[in-house]
């Protein structure tokens, strides 16, 4: 009966000792997961501030350079929208102009270039 009772005992101190390890290795995972997905997050968002500060360089240096009358902005308003007929390349040269220049529309709203726009811009104009 002592036996029975010690080994009992045993047993128990092995299931808790057990636990314990079991319980420590999911918090450890749970940890190691969350410090995972927050340098992921932190990696991310300093690669997009990156991107954004090369986007907002290449906007300046196309906007200035798009005042420069050396540019043709029919030419490049070609390379950018590819019209089809003379009414949307009308249309787009009309774009083109209202973003190149940040005059309003007749509703008031600016017009500007997207991303995509600047960086296409920027390598056109670099050509050049």
């Amino acid at each position: 009966r002592y036996f029975y009772m010690l080994n009992e005992a045993i047993k128990k101190q092995i299931d808790d000792m057990l636990r314990s390890t079991i319980d420590e290795a999911i918090v450890r995972n749970k940890v190691r997961n969350i410090v995972k997905e927050e340098v992921y997050k932190y990696a991310n968002h300093l690669i997009t501030e990156a991107k954004n500060d090369d986007v907002d360089m290449k906007r300046k240096a196309v906007m200035n350079m798009l005042k420069d009358d050396k540019f043709n902005h029919a030419e490049l308003m070609r390379h950018i929208y590819h019209p089809r007929d003379k009414g949307e390349e009308d249309t787009y040269r009309s774009l083109f102009s209202k973003k190149a220049t940040g005059k309003p529309d007749a509703d008031g709203s600016v017009r500007h270039f997207t991303d995509q726009e600047i960086t296409k811009l920027y390598e056109l104009l670099r050509e050049k």
